[in-house]
């Protein structure tokens, strides 16, 4: 019989996982909740060293965030230890310095994997379109306790928006086409580097927008259910292309509407959510109350029953004991 706590170990390379929100929501939790021992592991670690001491029969490997992983997973494969490697946004994306790098690694240790573990249908589809690799499709669970769900569109509109430093351009782009929206909009932005991200508005006069800057902490649900609506812009590239809907589902958990671009990867919410462009799902919303608000109580059922941090750990057990068993 297994037991998670001793033949498994769930490997983390950043110095503070919990400060990744791809770390907490696709690893550290359903790593706490299976009891499954975690690790990080850094860039000055020695592999072989850390797989002989703890002797696991299988290795999840999280979101590469340097290349000693690749010295990892390999060490593994000669210590006949089994590894699953997650990609949260293995893009393809070759004019992206960043994400070339990345991709490099991501590729090396996906070649060492006995399971590859991505977030949504598309990713496994662009992976497989580009590499050949099949993937296992595992979902981010819901990170935040459920919240009741909005009862009214207020007017001045109370609008939210989340997420890292990584989405500032869009929403950017999004802000300064909201300059003809034509309505006061409460607007608050919680995220990293916020001082980067008030240089890159300061440039812009935006009207009947009151931007509330809040720096991104795991708290950040509170701040959201005092607004109405989140808005979530996807521009339609590589990079957005292969990313976790954990925003969506965190945002109908905790009984926001959304307002979403049209990101054919995210089909599945397309019920209980609006959308199109942010504009014109702002207006939407505004105008339709009963129907903003009957999508937003059928899509907060619908990820309480899909993505609850249970249903997502009894799919990480199936895949474990597929591997070991």
């Amino acid at each position: 019989m297994l037991n998670f706590k001793k033949d498994i170990i769930w490997v983390f390379s950043l110095e503070n996982p919990e400060r990744s929100p791809s770390n907490f929501s696709g690893g550290i939790l359903p790593a706490s909740y299976l009891e499954i021992s975690k690790l990080v592991f850094l860039k000055s670690s020695e592999a072989k060293e850390i797989l002989q001491k703890f002797r696991p029969k299988l290795i999840i490997i999280n979101k590469a965030f340097h290349d000693n992983v690749v010295n990892l997973a390999r060490s593994a494969k000669e210590l006949n230890i089994k590894v699953i490697s997650i990609f949260d946004d293995m893009s393809f994306d070759y004019s992206n310095t960043i994400f070339v790098n990345r991709l490099e690694t991501n590729l090396a240790l996906a070649k060492l994997s006995d399971v590859i573990v991505v977030k949504t249908k598309k990713a496994a589809s662009v992976l497989y379109d580009n590499t050949g690799l099949k993937a296992k499709i595992v979902q981010d669970p819901i990170r935040y306790p459920t919240s009741k769900p909005l009862s009214k569109i207020r007017y001045p509109l109370e609008v939210s928006w989340f997420g890292m430093h990584t989405n500032h351009d869009t929403l950017k782009a999004t802000l300064d086409d909201m300059t003809n929206l034509n309505q006061d909009v409460n607007l608050k932005i919680i995220t990293n580097h916020l001082d980067n991200l008030k240089k890159m508005l300061n440039e812009t006069d935006y009207k009947t927008i009151k931007i509330n800057f809040i720096e991104w902490t795991f708290s950040m649900d509170q701040e959201v259910i005092n607004t109405d609506i989140v808005i979530l812009p996807y521009p339609n590239d590589k990079i957005r292309d292969v990313k976790s809907s954990n925003r969506i589902v965190d945002s109908l958990n905790l009984g926001r509407c959304v307002v979403i671009s049209d990101a054919k990867q995210f089909e599945e919410f397309r019920n209980y959510c609006f959308f199109g462009n942010i504009n014109n799902g702002l207006k939407f919303v505004l105008e339709n109350n009963d129907i903003a608000i009957e999508k937003t109580i059928k899509g907060q059922k619908y990820v309480k029953k899909n993505y609850s941090l249970e249903v997502i750990a009894n799919k990480w057990v199936s895949l474990i004991e597929k591997i070991l068993i």
